[in-house]
């Protein structure tokens, strides 16, 4: 096995439970930089969601890659560019808005570094109340990061969109996605639907995804995927780990170690790290 690129989702994979890297990691994937084997931040984030990590590994000072909004957008750190896939569309936006409606969860749209909050009042009202009660942001932390960023409130009606809709988040509690997961694919079988986290969905265009972010990157690096390991934890994961040497970390969904190569120690002890040790740099942690 030659392993030419490694792939790292962030959150519950590369990054530990407080958002950290670990050091031990750090320099395991350093070490693989320095041996000719490039970078992948494939992420749900936005760029400058994902640059307290690119920066750390120097990411932008070589030929590695960023495959963000889950696989939707590639950034080339080498020629400074730019790839954008599908979008949702203003048509999507009315579909989705009714489906959150009919089941009563929280929609936030994403149109770049936009974010708009789609609830009932009564729900906004519980949301405020609780993030009083845990000291936590009514906007997820989505705002964190850039200055430019905004959290808006929709009205409660069918709302119209001028800009592209990069994806769709729906916030609930972990009890409603066990019980209303299915049904909330069948009302969104036009789209890929992804859990996240227990209490996150995300909701993609059909086909958008990670692995397809990588075949991309691999034409460009003029490799294949059978030359990509990629670690992930959640389901926007598993296209990816699927289609390449998939590692899946000891912390992820059942789902996602069902369809990997590999299962690593968890992100809190130094999976990634030891998994580059053993298989790629060939000198076991």
């Amino acid at each position: 096995m030659t392993i030419k690129c490694l792939a790292f989702d962030l959150d519950g994979t590369l990054l530990r439970s407080d958002k950290t890297m670990d050091p031990r990691t750090v320099h395991s994937i350093k070490k693989a930089m320095a041996q000719g084997i490039h970078v992948v931040i494939a992420s749900g984030r936005d760029k400058n969601g994902c640059k307290f990590v690119y920066e750390p590994l120097e990411l932008d000072k070589g030929n590695h890659f960023l495959a963000l909004v889950n696989g939707q957008i590639i950034y080339d750190f080498k020629n400074l560019e730019y790839d954008l896939d599908d979008v949702l569309t203003n048509e999507d936006a009315i579909k989705i808005q009714r489906i959150c409606k009919e089941f009563n969860v929280e929609g936030i749209f994403q149109c770049g570094y936009d974010f708009y909050s789609y609830v009932s009042s009564l729900n906004r009202m519980k949301k405020k109340v609780k993030s009083l009660i845990f000291n936590e942001p009514e906007d997820y932390g989505l705002k964190a990061g850039i200055e430019n960023r905004n959290f808006i409130n929709l009205p409660y009606k069918e709302n119209e969109f001028t800009q592209d809709i990069n994806k769709v988040i729906m916030v609930h509690s972990k009890s409603f996605f066990e019980k209303n997961l299915d049904d909330l694919k069948k009302a969104l079988c036009d789209y890929d639907v992804l859990l996240i986290g227990p209490e996150w969905l995300e909701i993609m265009p059909k086909g958008v995804n990670k692995a397809s972010a990588l075949r991309k990157i691999t034409k460009k690096l003029g490799i294949t995927m059978d030359e990509v390991m990629a670690f992930g934890d959640a389901e926007n994961d598993i296209q990816m780990i699927n289609e390449c040497f998939g590692v899946a970390m000891g912390n992820a969904m059942d789902e996602v170690k069902d369809v990997a190569k590999i299962v690593a120690d968890t992100n809190d002890n130094n999976g990634i790290g030891k998994i580059i040790d053993e298989y790629v740099l060939k000198s076991i942690y």
